[in-house]
């Protein structure tokens, strides 16, 4: 085997190296810089999000105070059903914090974990002042996690409808 012959083959794998180096450093770099801005804006969600809760905690701790400037604030509503507003946009703010933080995990992760919060939410469709809290407040929220609730609800009324039918035919 002459020195040539390596030569060329050297030559030859430093060309591979190159053209396959070279777009995948670029890929690989344009990947974590997306999984960076992707990591800071779920930051900058929960971070908000904390902040959020903690005012509204100050609006629950004084609901006579005209501090929560929303609809809630209009006529008609309760003491009771203003606190009942405020702790459920409290638990739609850790809802969608969650929801943003179990959509792009992997899907047995998400299965385990995220099907359980699925199942916490499915418990609160049947009352009604849920619903209606989400109802006053449920464009408000980030768009994705707004469709997410909105089909939830309406799939779990769907069912709930479907097994209503069903037990009426049977007679039960």
């Amino acid at each position: 085997m002459s020195f040539n012959y390596v030569k060329d083959w050297f030559e030859l794998l430093s060309y591979a190296a190159t053209i396959i180096g070279i777009p995948l450093a670029i890929y690989v770099y344009i990947k974590g810089r997306n999984e960076d801005k992707k990591l800071k804006k779920q930051e900058a969600l929960f971070s908000s999000h904390g902040l959020y809760v903690d005012y509204l905690k100050i609006c629950l701790a004084n609901p006579d105070l005209n501090i929560y400037d929303t609809i809630y604030n209009k006529p008609g509503y309760s003491l009771i059903q203003k606190k009942e507003f405020i702790a459920f946009e409290i638990l739609f703010a850790y809802l969608e914090s969650a929801y943003h933080f179990y959509k792009d995990q992997p899907a047995d992760f998400k299965r385990k974990t995220w099907d359980g919060w699925v199942s916490y939410i499915k418990g609160y469709i049947n009352q009604e002042n849920f619903i209606t809290a989400w109802t006053l407040t449920g464009d408000e929220w980030e768009a994705d996690f707004s469709e997410f609730m909105n089909n939830l609800i309406k799939e779990e009324k769907q069912r709930q409808s479907q097994a209503k039918d069903m037990n009426a035919q049977n007679g039960v």
